[in-house]
């Protein structure tokens, strides 16, 4: 059996925008990849044990996602030893690795900067923290998510296809 590919999300407290992300991207994963890409979240602040709020489950539920059994946790080395591939939330997420696991560099990346060229501006390249925000705020913040997600996907599919027998190499 192939190796998986093994997409880790970050944020802050992992209890909104990573366990979203991580979610939403497992709703819509095809069929013809569920089975081939792995994925977890954690949180810069280190933050174990704690479940999603509310409106994170709420927001990601509109996308097909269930986070009701979703449990905080820190970011460590084993996870980004772990992953295939980081995605992370803010450019601060991207310091804290950048200074606490310098190994994971190469593998991190802001998701709405990820597989972007120089040509293809994204904007506003965080994705905001919607803690303590309305349900309304919660909803934004999960369809930037969406929009994301739906963009990378073929991404990630040539990512996985680069995995199997015979492939010439990972294309990222």
């Amino acid at each position: 059996m192939n190796k998986r590919l093994r997409v880790l999300f970050v944020c802050s407290g992992n209890s909104c925008r990573s366990p979203m992300a991580q979610g939403m991207l497992r709703a819509k994963l095809p069929a013809s990849l569920s089975q081939r890409v792995a994925i977890k979240s954690a949180g810069t602040l280190g933050i174990n044990g704690q479940p999603a709020t509310a409106l994170a489950i709420r927001a990601a539920r509109e996308y097909g996602a269930d986070l009701s059994n979703h449990l905080s946790q820190g970011l460590s080395e084993k996870l980004t030893d772990w992953a295939d591939l980081i995605l992370v939330m803010e450019k601060a997420h991207l310091e804290f690795i950048k200074e606490n696991y310098p190994e994971a560099v190469g593998r991190t990346h802001l998701l709405r900067a990820y597989g972007r060229t120089l040509h293809e501006p994204s904007g506003d390249e965080e994705i905001p923290d919607p803690i303590g925000g309305s349900l309304a705020t919660y909803r934004e913040c999960a369809h930037l998510i969406a929009t994301e997600l739906d963009r990378i996907l073929p991404l990630l599919s040539e990512l996985v296809q680069a995995r199997e027998p015979g492939a010439e190499g990972a294309t990222q």
